[in-house]
């Protein structure tokens, strides 16, 4: 029986429910959650399953294709049927709480009036579903397809410019020989077309603790941020949920049970960052008679809203579904990932987590642990201070890294996966710190994880931050969030030495620009100046290294624009230190004239959108949000729906407080901090957090709040944990009695 369930709502409108037994726990969750992000839900369940072109029409055909031919949601099913018992359970419950708000009947989300469409029932298979959608996007899909292009166009020493510490296993392209022909690139262009038309690449962080030896309260700190597009509403859920078994505050995914990256127990703090790591592999298929004998191969239909319906060719090989290429052109190109290729347990680990009465335990919980790949920090009220890479990596041939590799040849094919017990750990550190922002993890005879790690110029800034710290408080944790100290800029600022300008508004700029303290704070004119000046740099060198563009060809280009573009703004950094040249060739460049002309583009962008006076070019003016509202169908739905303005913004991509750009996007923040947290140890309710956008997307909502105004002054809200307190300070209350 799950017994009773009772909902509060604080001065956040943040749910806490309180049940007596685990489904009831769980029940209230699906509840709640459905009550604040139904049509979240409903948008991503769609997208899993290939059916967004139901409510939006022909322009979902080719990424309801993709995702078809991906088999997210066909992996989902599997792997429900594999997991625990108990696990089981927990989705089941949570299931039927999200059906009991249904069945409550209207009003539902304005959404659906506007999409005229009507809400189905919740499955326990759909949990799992927009979990895996949630993360398809954080491997090395695009990333893999553009250094195959590079490879084949410019050969391997480019890459080994772009990316110094893995030259030594750098070579051509194994598969070079299958891409053209009779990999056509003519005819890959509607394949092509379809995948570009997906979302950008998903996934960024920071995250830092310190052991009681370095706080006021003599208990562990912990702190972080998620770092992803905005979205109306955010991507995470902040929720409390109680019961005998546990009780457990964080942040959650819409559909989605538990807390599986970012929240605390009665007894354990834990967090994540993306741990970048290569559990993606794309193969060159033929799809000859013989090898279509060995493969799975079927139609499916596609309902398409206004249009008539679309086939689609499901193609899977022993390697992996076919998202590229098909039966039509004899070739195509599979993709390996490791939620798809083998059952996947991660969803086994939600409930041990939750029960998890030290940081030992929540480690060990791990064991099953397959996607995302992370870096999970935990903490424990005894003390204890652990760090954990987290996820399943397949062991692999070293080309297998850089592109798409022969998927004929045996050389290439997985071979297991690196052990738990061999994936990077840490315990209680004699620094007393830990900390990580998608950087590679250090240590002697580490195993291979991957290339595609951020900077150290972010873990750099929150270690010096940190070692500053004695009896540090949550507001010590806090202020690190708001860092905005490049240490990257100087790089570019000192590719201008010896520059001397014509005009009288370039020398007050240069001079602007020479003087900057490297801070991106949104009243800084140097933070304007140096992001138009990188933006420049890295347009002006990528078409002059062929990095993007036409020479690339259909591969190089199928992933969306934004995701190719900010390949191209990482590589600038590495090719601007080592001042590479091209070979022979290509279109010879001297990067000292490049970044003067690109201090003149960079001068003629700020001019025509802020005017001629240089000392009013602040940052604030043209690096702000943009809240992304995926199912506003048009202009008139987002009136509608009254989405909120845009903030100024701080900080980039290689700032703690992140506020990244994309060449091409005018400067906006396109990739944000979208929630920052700092768990106390010492006292639960000395926690703080902040989502913007956070409980629902929907401004007629009586749960509606929106923390965006905290968040753009860089202000935590209270994280409330002790029931006592939940009672005085709700706002709300809902009752309910699910039966069994």
């Amino acid at each position: 029986m799950r017994g009773s369930v009772e909902i509060l709502r604080d001065e956040l409108g943040i749910p806490h429910v309180h049940a007596e037994s685990l489904a009831g726990a769980f029940f209230g969750q699906g509840f709640a959650c459905a009550q604040d992000r139904f049509w979240q839900m409903e948008h991503d369940r769609r997208r899993a399953a290939g059916r967004w072109a139901e409510v939006v029409g022909p322009i979902a055909v080719g990424r309801d294709a993709f995702l078809r031919r991906l088999g997210i949601a066909r992996s989902a099913v599997r792997d429900l049927a594999e997991l625990r018992a108990e696990t089981r359970e927990m989705l089941e419950a949570y299931s039927a709480g999200v059906n009991a708000y249904l069945d409550r009947g209207a009003p539902f989300p304005a959404e659906y009036g506007l999409a005229g469409i009507s809400p189905e029932p919740w499955e326990p298979w759909q949990c799992i579903a927009v979990y895996k959608l949630r993360h398809a996007f954080m491997g090395p899909l695009y990333r893999k397809l553009w250094r195959g292009a590079l490879l084949r166009e410019h050969g391997p020493e480019l890459l080994a410019a772009i990316y110094p510490g893995e030259a030594e296993t750098l070579s051509a392209p194994p598969a070079a020989e299958y891409l053209e022909p009779p990999l056509r690139e003519a005819e890959l262009a509607a394949g092509v077309e379809a995948l570009a038309a997906l979302e950008p690449g998903d996934g960024a962080s920071n995250h830092w603790a310190l052991a009681g030896s370095r706080t006021a309260s003599g208990k562990p700190l912990v702190a972080g941020d998620p770092h992803r597009p905005l979205e109306l509403p955010n991507v995470y859920w902040q929720n409390h949920v109680r019961c005998a078994r546990f009780d457990a505050i964080g942040l959650s995914f819409a559909g989605v049970p538990g807390f599986p990256h970012f929240g605390h127990n009665a007894s354990v703090a834990w967090c994540i960052t993306h741990g970048m790591a290569d559990d993606q592999d794309l193969f060159v298929e033929r799809l000859g008679a013989r090898e279509l004998s060995a493969a799975e191969r079927r139609t499916e239909n596609l309902s398409v809203r206004g249009a008539a319906p679309a086939e689609v060719e499901i193609l899977t090989t022993a390697r992996g579904p076919v998202v590229l290429g098909g039966t039509h052109v004899g070739t195509g190109i599979s993709l390996r990932w490791t939620t798809l290729a083998e059952t996947d347990s991660t969803f086994d680990c939600l409930l041990p987590m939750l029960d998890a009465a030290s940081a030992a335990e929540l480690d060990e919980a791990m064991r099953g642990w397959v996607i995302p790949c992370n870096n999970l920090i935990s903490a424990d009220v005894a003390g204890s201070i652990r760090y954990r890479f987290r996820g399943r990596v397949p062991v692999r041939d070293a080309a297998n890294r850089w592109s798409p590799v022969a998927g004929g040849s045996s050389a290439y094919a997985w071979r297991g996966h690196v052990p738990f017990d061999s994936l990077p750990s840490a315990v209680d550190p004699p620094s007393g710190m830990l900390a990580a922002a998608n950087n590679r993890p250090a240590g002697a005879g580490m195993p291979y994880l991957g290339v595609d790690f951020s900077g150290p110029s972010r873990v750099r800034r929150i270690l010096a931050r940190l070692e500053s710290l004695d009896k540090a408080t949550v507001a010590d944790m806090a202020a690190i969030h708001g860092d905005d100290l490049s240490l990257v800029a100087p790089l570019f600022v000192r590719a201008l030495d010896g520059l001397e300008p014509a005009s009288e508004r370039a020398r007050d700029a240069l001079a602007l620009l020479r003087s900057w303290d490297s801070h991106v704070a949104p009243e800084s004119v140097g933070a304007a100046l140096y992001l138009a000046l990188r933006e420049q740099v890295t347009l002006l060198a990528g078409e002059a290294l062929g990095l993007s563009g036409a020479t690339l060809g259909v591969l190089g280009e199928a992933a969306p624009a934004p995701e190719r573009l900010a390949q191209v703004w990482n590589a600038v950094p590495p090719l601007l230190s080592a001042r590479f040249a091209p070979r022979a060739g290509c279109k010879p460049f001297d990067w000292k004239v490049l970044c003067a002309e690109a201090f003149e583009r960079a001068l003629a962008f700020l001019e025509a959108r802020l005017g001629p006076n240089p000392a009013e070019w602040r940052l604030a003016r043209v690096h702000r949000t943009f809240a992304w509202h995926p199912p506003a169908l048009d202009l008139e739905a987002a009136r509608r729906l009254r989405l909120p303005p845009s903030v100024p913004m701080g900080g980039d991509g290689d700032t703690v407080l992140c506020g990244t750009t994309v060449p091409g996007f005018s400067l906006r923040a396109t990739t944000l901090s979208v929630a920052r947290y700092v768990f106390d140890l010492g006292d639960w309710e000395r926690s703080a957090w902040v989502v913007p956008h956070g409980v629902s997307g929907e401004p007629a909502s009586p749960h509606y709040t929106d923390q965006l105004l905290a968040w753009a002054e860089l202000r935590l809200l209270p994280m409330r944990y002790d029931w006592r307190g939940i009672e005085a300070a709700a706002t709300s209350r809902v009752s309910l009695a699910p039966s069994a």
